[in-house]
């Protein structure tokens, strides 16, 4: 996959380059070496009877892939969202204080991402997130109602009064 476009919400790049610099190269590794896996039967989604969109991408296998790729880099697979917490919520990934969140599903699924990372930062186990979304063109070739980058930066500033985690926002494509 390629990284298309980033966003740094409250300076999340900048403290990536000065604080966990090896932590930032390896998920821009990670993801551009892992390719978006094609499904094995293209579906086709129709309105009022004509193609709309070819679902060409397995969003299974794609986080699969991702997540192998991860562990050999040694992140921390499925971690407990806070440390010490009977709360059974977790993370993709995490290494040191960074957390990475991808997020290939339906458009709701992204807000709870973000919680994930209130409640960790809260905790201090982060310092910073990593939220890892398609595109819009890409996200319209995995299912409906996908979240995509160029949602996700437009809303996310105007919640500045509750979230004030720093998050790096990526948008990948094939």
């Amino acid at each position: 996959m390629k990284i298309q476009e980033r966003h740094s919400y409250r300076y999340a790049e900048e403290i990536l380059d000065k604080a966990f610099a090896t932590e930032k190269d390896e998920i821009l590794e990670v993801l551009q070496s892992t390719p978006f896996i094609n499904r094995a039967d293209t579906k086709v989604r129709k309105r009022e009877g004509r193609v709309v969109a070819r679902l060409t991408i397995d969003q299974i296998a794609t986080n699969k892939q991702l997540e192998t790729a991860f562990q050999e880099k040694g992140w921390m697979i499925k971690p407990k969202i806070i440390s010490e917490s009977e709360s059974r919520l977790e993370a993709d990934f995490k290494k040191e204080k960074v957390q990475v969140e991808v997020q290939f599903g339906n458009m709701a699924r992204w807000y709870t991402d973000v919680f994930k990372f209130l409640l960790s930062y809260a905790a201090d186990d982060i310092e910073v997130g990593v939220l890892v979304v398609p595109v819009h063109d890409t996200a319209n070739k995995i299912d409906e109602n996908v979240v995509y980058f160029e949602r996700v930066i437009r809303e996310l500033p105007h919640a500045k009064m509750g979230i004030t985690i720093p998050i790096w926002v990526l948008g990948v494509t094939e």
